[in-house]
């Protein structure tokens, strides 16, 4: 996939381009709709399926005080996206100017006189221009009047109800992880470095631990979790993963640490990702650390249980 940051990288016009647009925070599965009908269509007149997408979330700009946490950082978002096969993506910085963009401005002088949209993929919500106040008949007719037809994906249901990022935030808020991956199609995965922690893992309690500096700004709520581990070398490792503030021991501030099954070796300063399969438990206060330890000792034995079928079904991460 092509991936254009601005206006002003833009070189060249694209064969045909069948554009779908939004912000596409999670790549969940109503994002993966849209893909799937602008791929089909560009597919169906020879052109080239083109995604529209903004850097920062709008949000960011129009409601900062929100301090909405992106489900998807950016390079994630655009390595998603390229796997669904999209062609091209267009990056657009988004600020006030922007932002102040008129609907007609946004249709006439952007999705077709810059971009010369074939075709347009859009949700059943879709809302653009400034204030959100250009609505999908709007864009219906603009389409007619330049010679381009518009195609409005429904929304994707789980559950009797849509998927949309919001779900998705709350879902692995709440530490909800077969629910968060039945509306992204995966296991929602962090990514993060490993960095020295308190020591006391292999020490005090006989489970060393990689414990991450996470770059994600989305995590799952307090307790433990089973989770796959991904290296920086594509190893696939099993792991019993740790969220809290460790109140056994009084620690103070988020700590994300995972124990790695079946595993030696030494991975400081690796970037590795963990993908969320279930949650174990609620994170816990315990009497003493012997009771801390045989506590883990049992949250091991239940991350195997859970996660060796996934292993073994080779579905991995992206199942």
């Amino acid at each position: 996939m092509l991936v254009i940051m601005g206006l002003e990288e833009l070189r060249v016009r694209h064969p045909r381009p069948v554009i779908t647009i939004g912000n596409f925070d999670g790549v969940h599965l109503g994002h993966q709709a849209l893909f799937g009908k602008a791929l089909e269509r560009a597919q169906a007149i020879d052109g080239c399926a083109m995604a529209v997408t903004f850097e920062p979330h709008p949000m960011r700009v129009l409601r900062p005080a929100v301090n909405l946490p992106l489900i998807t950082p950016l390079d994630q978002k655009l390595e998603l996206m390229a796997q669904t096969g999209l062609d091209v993506t267009l990056c657009l910085r988004f600020d006030q100017h922007f932002a102040g963009l008129s609907a007609d401005d946004f249709v006439d002088k952007l999705l077709k006189g810059r971009l010369g949209a074939a075709e347009v993929v859009v949700g059943y919500d879709f809302a653009f221009g400034h204030k959100g106040l250009g609505d999908l008949e709007l864009l219906a007719a603009k389409g007619q009047r330049h010679g381009f037809p518009v195609h409005v994906v429904g929304p994707v249901l789980v559950g009797g109800r849509p998927v949309s990022s919001t779900r998705v935030r709350q879902e692995v808020a709440s530490g909800a992880m077969d629910q968060a991956r039945e509306l992204l199609g995966r296991h929602y995965r962090v990514l993060g470095q490993v960095i020295s922690g308190h020591g006391r893992g292999g020490r005090v309690l006989g489970f060393p631990t990689a414990n991450l500096k996470v770059t994600d700004e989305l995590l799952p709520g307090p307790g433990v979790y089973a989770v796959l581990v991904e290296l920086e070398d594509g190893r696939l490792l099993k792991g019993a993963n740790n969220i809290g503030d460790n109140p056994t021991f009084d620690d103070g501030g988020l700590n994300v640490e995972t124990h790695l099954l079946d595993f030696q070796g030494d991975i400081y300063g690796q970037d590795i990702q963990l993908h969320f399969v279930e949650r174990l438990r609620g994170e816990k206060r315990f009497d003493s650390p012997e009771e801390l330890k045989a506590q883990i000792g049992r949250d091991v034995d239940r991350a195997i249980a859970v996660l060796e079928p996934w292993v073994r079904a080779g579905n991995g991460p992206k199942a």
